[in-house]
């Protein structure tokens, strides 16, 4: 494999080469082949010989080359001395073929030879040439158009190809063609992705600073919200006040119910042994109960798999202070972060181990190293060491006989791990109590660690009769039971789906509402308790529009993909961003006592953070609209991927998931190549729009998103929110604008005019030209899916733009609201 740079240097060599030999154009077909058409296949387009068919016979026809295994181009070659006429005033690479035929019957013989072997070989590209002019063109064409009234690809001579080798490289070298770069490049006219309308803004992305009152609010709504349920004084009636069940679905999801009460199917490869898997939805506490004592006296963790966010540790703790509040209440029960407590630490075992002696003397009273409690954990062994003959030897010393029994014990003392087991075996038989350990946010910790947490759990189940709960993702615990960390299995685990959004939401924004007011009395707030009464306001407003928005609802149950813990990081970054009203919402709040916060503030908050523009690195939401090559129908790709995994059918499981290489066949049928497929299936899994069957996402390094394609994918509701609710919306479209690429210069020279303004009146405007621009794209797509028509989404939303014209007519751009 060459690079392109050494590709171009070996035709400067070869068009020098030529030029010093001064050779007659009058070679024959052989000889031009012999002396530059192998030459520029092989070490200027990047050929290698495995993949080149030379005179092939077929049909009682021999074709010259045949490019690709298999094969994607036939080129057909003439003798040097056979010059095809070029239309005077081609200046062009794209030239069309009636005026290149009316004035070359050379080339139009040629280039008819060549369509007819492709066409009765099944291959897409035709090429002609005579060594020094090159013609390609679509030899099968799904557009209606013939090939002979349609466009070809024109390098006039070797120089010309020279000037413009940087397209030719693109459209005709092995990989480029097998990227069907020409295809594009014929339908569009397009070989490079234009700049993005960011690029023309200064400091891009641009922070947006909170004002005095948006700061505030932040600082304690992630108090309020997020960090004082950290804090022992509160957690206990928190998770009373707050716990909601795991598994509850929620009416305002956007996908069917088969696929979320699905949501843990496929984890495991059905050709290779793996543990049954029992969700804990709807468990009665006796059931429950029943089944972690039987995987408890089986040895073994208990494993607690569930997706990142949906509350993993708060059903736990929740077990703890209620559903089995006297089980723990009776038992030894520690907690270990391994996340945010653990981070600091490489050796995960001393970490561990140094945690439970911690919480044994601040939460039971119990001193590993006590003189009483080291002689009753080895009563047995002091015993021994009495009857043994170096007791009998000090027994008429009392000082020398203390002296070698301290050092027996210091050496068992010394050996930490063991002590710990002796200590807590000795605990648990004396106080008649169950040891129960949780280790907690492994898979925050990196692959390794993980691994560590699972051997760790391993033996403490095993060895030290302890139940051991580990809660952990799918994708981790798949990986880790591949690699072979997880020796011995479970024979069970417990899923733990997400509980319903809103009523979280709600329960949650009561609760700080309580600590806001001093309901809930909490040492930590009494000295913000003043300015507490701003954030009451917003809470009220928030709680009011959560009650009558549907909306709202369905917004913040599908955008988050059940994702507790983002829900909440997004709610509470709501009340303090930059990007929302404060002032206005409270103000409202003090005045009428009722507020409902209109959707597309939510919406906005989300697609744009704590930026003045959308941030693709940052935002929750991701670009569906963005191109990974210079192909304007590519706007569309995510899309129609996305509609084609939405939509019923034979292409999925009955769990909702779609064979990888049905949904690239799929996708390939409407002119997307393959790499075109690969980059958006992964981008799209990162933006969680998408899910493999064992939550997968791809690694990132300097040449993009890598890693092997897993074997199937379905949509998520994030996914689902942005094809169904977001694609056509203004608020949507309106920050989409600076980061697609715009293949029409006019639109794209329009859109500059105020390219810094964030006036409503400026954004309106290149919102409506981005939305017509698409819809012009999407009218020029040939042969679209039935399942999935843009229009109809623009149509559907096209009441978000009359709002925004309504609004900017009635009150100006200063007071609009969006």
């Amino acid at each position: 494999m060459i690079t392109m740079h050494t590709a171009r240097t070996n035709l400067e060599n070869l068009i020098t080469e030529e030029r010093v030999k001064q050779v007659s154009p009058d070679r024959n077909e052989a000889e031009t082949r012999f002396h530059i058409i192998d030459y520029i296949i092989e070490h200027c387009l990047d050929w290698s010989r495995s993949e080149i068919e030379v005179e092939r016979h077929e049909r009682g026809k021999f074709t010259d080359y045949e490019l690709g295994s298999p094969r994607i181009a036939i080129l057909e070659a003439k003798r040097e001395g056979i010059v095809f006429e070029i239309p005077a005033g081609t200046n062009k690479l794209k030239v069309d073929m009636p005026s290149l035929c009316a004035m070359s019957p050379e080339a139009k013989e040629a280039i008819v030879q060549a369509q007819e072997y492709c066409g009765k070989r099944g291959v897409p590209i035709g090429i002609v040439s005579n060594g020094h002019q090159f013609i390609a063109f679509l030899a099968s064409r799904q557009d209606g158009i013939s090939v002979l009234d349609a466009d070809a690809v024109l390098f006039k001579s070797l120089d010309h190809l020279l000037e413009n080798f940087s397209v030719a490289w693109q459209l005709l070298s092995k990989e480029g063609l097998k990227e069907k770069n020409i295809v594009r490049y014929l339908s569009t006219g397009e070989n490079v992705i234009p700049h993005k309308l960011s690029a023309r803004l200064v400091d891009f992305p641009k922070i947006r600073y909170a004002s005095d009152i948006q700061a505030t609010l932040k600082q304690l709504s992630e108090l309020l919200i997020q960090d004082v349920l950290e804090t022992q004084e509160v957690e206990a009636l928190f998770f009373k006040e707050c716990y909601c069940e795991s598994g509850a679905l929620s009416k305002y999801a956007l996908l069917s119910r088969n696929i979320l009460d699905a949501r843990y199917a496929s984890m495991f490869s059905t050709s290779e042994p793996h543990p049954h898997t029992a969700s804990v939805k709807n468990k009665k506490k006796d059931t429950f109960a029943s089944d972690v004592i039987a995987e408890a006296l089986s040895r073994r963790p208990i494993v607690l798999i569930g997706d990142v966010g949906v509350g993993k540790t708060s059903f736990v703790k929740n077990l703890v202070y209620n559903s089995a509040h006297e089980e723990f209440k009776n038992s030894l029960y520690i907690y270990i972060d391994l996340g945010s407590k653990g981070a600091l630490t490489s050796d995960l075992k001393t970490f561990v181990l140094e945690e439970i002696e911690r919480q044994l003397f601040s939460n039971y009273d119990v001193d590993l190293h006590e003189d009483g409690f080291v002689r009753g954990v080895y009563h047995q062994e002091i015993s021994r060491f009495a009857n043994s003959v170096w007791g009998k030897a000090y027994k008429d010393d009392p000082t020398k006989y203390e002296e070698a029994l301290l050092t027996d014990l210091s050496k068992k003392i010394g050996s930490n791990d063991q002590h710990l087991k002796a200590s807590i075996l000795h605990i648990s038989k004396a106080r008649k109590k169950q040891i129960i350990i949780f280790l907690d946010n492994a898979d925050q910790r990196d692959f390794l660690i993980q691994q560590d947490a699972f051997i760790i759990s391993q033996e403490l189940a095993n060895s030290w009769a302890a139940t051991v709960f580990i809660a952990v993702r799918p994708q981790t615990f798949y990986k880790s039971k591949r690699s072979g960390a997880l020796t011995a299995y479970p024979h069970k685990i417990f899923t733990i789906s997400p509980p319903r959004v809103d009523v979280v939401i709600d329960k949650r924004l009561k609760f700080a509402l309580d600590m806001a007011e001093g309901q809930i009395p909490l040492e930590t707030l009494d000295f913000v308790r003043v300015n507490a009464r701003s954030l009451a306001y917003f809470l009220k407003a928030l709680i009011v529009s959560l009650d009558q928005s549907e909306a709202l609802q369905e917004f913040l149950v599908n955008i988050t993909g059940g994702n507790i813990r983002a829900v909440i990081e997004f709610v509470t970054g709501f009340i303090g961003s930059p990007n929302v009203d404060a002032e206005k919402i409270i103000k409202h709040m003090e005045d009428q006592g009722s507020y409902v916060v209109p959707i597309h503030e939510f919406t906005k908050s989300a697609l744009l953070g704590d930026f003045s523009h959308y941030n693709a690195d940052t935002s929750l939401a991701m670009n569906v609209f963005d191109v990974s090559s210079p192909d304007r129908r590519e706007h569309f790709l995510i899309l129609i991927m996305l509609s084609f995994l939405n939509n019923d059918g034979p292409h999925k499981d009955r769990d909702g998931f779609c064979a990888t290489g049905k949904l690239v066949s799929e996708l390939q049928n409407f002119g997307f190549t393959n790499n075109q497929v690969e980059v958006a299936l992964r981008k799209t899994t990162n933006k969680k729009l998408i899910e493999t069957s064992q939550r997968l996402t791809f690694e990132e390094d300097e040449s993009g998103l890598i890693g092997e394609m897993p074997s199937s994918f379905r949509i998520t509701s994030v996914g689902a929110y942005h094809l169904k609710r977001w694609c056509g919306t203004f608020t949507y479209l309106d920050a989409m604008v600076f980061d697609t690429p715009i293949f029409d210069n006019e639109i794209f020279n329009s859109m500059l005019r105020k390219v810094e303004s964030l006036r409503i009146e400026d954004r309106y405007d290149r919102s409506t030209l981005f939305k017509s621009y698409l819809l012009r794209v999407w009218r020029d797509f040939s042969s679209p899916p039935t399942y999935f028509n843009f229009s109809d989404y623009v149509q559907q939303e096209n009441s978000t733009f009359e709002r925004v014209r309504t609004a900017i007519v009635k009150n100006g751009a200063k007071d609009s609201g969006f």
